[in-house]
């Protein structure tokens, strides 16, 4: 039956934006070779024209090459010319269809659909297809068949808004500690791009200040106070281009429904999750966010890792901790709000150990300099310094205990941990896979032990660390009763006890 589908081509609307690349490539070259002849360095210009008309031509090649279909059973693409390849993923593997239309092909009406089934190896593009087709393949690809065929159609095509793009998330996501150096590839392209005309940004710059009377001090202050607001500027851009329009719905009707992401000003992007895949939550906080009161909201498919599908899993840009909670439990299906759930605190042996881990680093570092003092290869102010840096390990042990934690939210397991990453997750029941439960030296003296859960899900498992030996039994114990009773018929303990 598969056999008799017809492999069908990429739009032919490819071609015309392979002829404008190429047009459009062949200026630089033109301008180099004919205007500026032996004026300039002209190898920048030639170069970079040479390159695109090769893209032009490999993308023209591509859509040669390339066929596809979809058969009741799997998505397949043909590909390659002297090295051909094959591609098929079946349709109840696929994780996430996303259609994103890029600058050169929102003109002719295009989209480039990506189909992942959470390994790169099968993933594929199909870049690009008509706008209608596009949709109707995506919509194609992430439809289950419906039990009851009664059902109203204007019932399967509900949508309810969870979240749009609010204006005050702008400053939240503009601030950071990088936006001196987001000025710094653009300056280095444009140097470049200058260069053949005669104009070299290193003599402009010098002759705009007296950078030697300035001194070192006041001429990195004085670097910093322009490129700051130009990098501001820049992540705004860049965030505005990212998310113009952005909103996040529910789609569908129950128990058919999936959660779509649509964002973008020039490339716009629509990622769709199926609530069917569905396995959790996570919640990030890294340190600087975390004195913001900001965190990041992703969901967690089964299939789906972070790694492979890290954008797929990410709902929103960065928003308040309080807002991302809120939202969390709209994003569940079933209604439930496990990130609102009370966490176990783990013994203070956990605190023992993470500022055994702070002070042996310092005291270490301190006491191989101390030997380089005394053999004089190195001056004797220098081995104290390390330790300069114990109040900065203490206080982000004391953090990294502090952000230990786990709950038992029926039916969800929460787990927490990181002290520069705050990292809370919280996972179906039915979403784990296996459990791994270890206990090093230290933690049997401490009546101590470190669970990790297994999942198909997100970042594939979760660990539990220097939770006490009864709050990890028990918490394994009431998430998985049934895998629990498989492989603990006693429980752990430390020296004579059962083990």
């Amino acid at each position: 039956m598969s056999d008799e589908i017809e492999w069908r081509r990429l739009s032919f609307r490819v071609v015309y934006v392979d002829l404008v690349r190429l047009l459009l490539s062949l200026v630089p070259g033109y301008l180099g070779a004919v205007v500026l002849n032996d004026d300039g360095p002209v190898w920048p210009l030639v170069i970079g024209s040479c390159a695109g008309v090769l893209s032009a031509f490999m993308d023209f090649r591509r859509w040669v090459t390339t066929r596809y279909r979809v058969t009741p059973d799997r998505v397949e693409m043909r590909s390659g010319w002297l090295i051909k390849k094959h591609r098929t993923v079946k349709r109840d593997l696929i994780r996430s269809v996303d259609s994103t239309a890029k600058a050169r092909h929102r003109p002719f009406r295009l989209r480039v659909v990506h189909i992942g089934s959470g390994q790169a190896n099968s993933s594929f593009d199909l870049d690009a297809l008509d706008q209608g087709h596009a949709e109707q393949l995506r919509r194609q690809l992430v439809s289950r068949p419906e039990p009851d065929t009664t059902a109203e159609p204007a019932a399967v095509q509900t949508e309810t808004v969870l979240a749009r793009l609010r204006w005050d998330w702008l400053p939240l996501n503009i601030a950071s500690l990088w936006a001196p150096f987001v000025v710094t590839g653009p300056l280095f392209g444009l140097y470049w791009f200058l260069r053949p005309f005669g104009v070299d940004l290193l003599d402009v710059a010098r002759g705009l200040l007296p950078w030697a009377s300035l001194g070192v001090f006041w001429s990195i202050l004085i670097c910093l106070a322009v490129a700051i607001p130009i990098g501001v500027a820049g992540l705004a851009g860049t965030f505005l281009l990212e998310n113009w329009n952005l909103v996040l719905v529910r789609v569908g009707a129950a128990p058919h429904t999936a959660l779509v992401t649509r964002r973008g000003l020039l490339n716009t992007r629509t990622t769709q999750r199926n609530d069917e895949r569905l396995r959790g939550l996570s919640v990030k906080e890294p340190l600087i966010w975390r004195w913001l009161r900001l965190a990041e909201l992703s969901v967690l498919t089964s299939g789906l890792g972070q790694s492979s599908g890290g954008s797929a899993g990410a709902l929103l840009p960065r928003i308040r901790v309080d807002e991302a909670r809120r939202l969390a439990a709209e994003v569940l299906p079933d209604g439930h709000r496990p990130m609102a759930a009370a966490l176990i605190r783990h013994p203070p042996g956990a605190l023992v150990r993470r500022l055994g881990w702070a002070t042996y680093g310092p005291v270490l570092a301190s006491g191989t300099l101390l030997l380089f003092v005394l053999s004089g290869a190195l001056p004797g102010w220098v081995w104290p310094l390390p330790l300069a840096l114990l109040p900065l390990t203490v206080a982000l042990a004391v953090a990294a205990y502090r952000a230990l934690g786990h709950a038992w939210a029926v039916p969800y397991l929460v787990v927490r941990r990181g002290a520069l990453n705050r990292h809370t997750v919280a996972l179906q029941e039915r979403a784990v896979i296996g459990w791994t439960l270890r206990q090093s030296l230290l933690q049997r003296w401490g009546d101590r032990m470190t669970a990790v859960v297994s999942t198909a899900a997100g970042d594939r498992h979760y660990e539990v660390p220097d939770a006490g030996v009864d709050q990890a039994l028990a918490f394994v114990t009431a998430a998985t009763p049934v895998l629990a009773s498989q492989f603990l018929e006693t429980p752990l303990r430390r020296g004579g006890r059962s083990s």
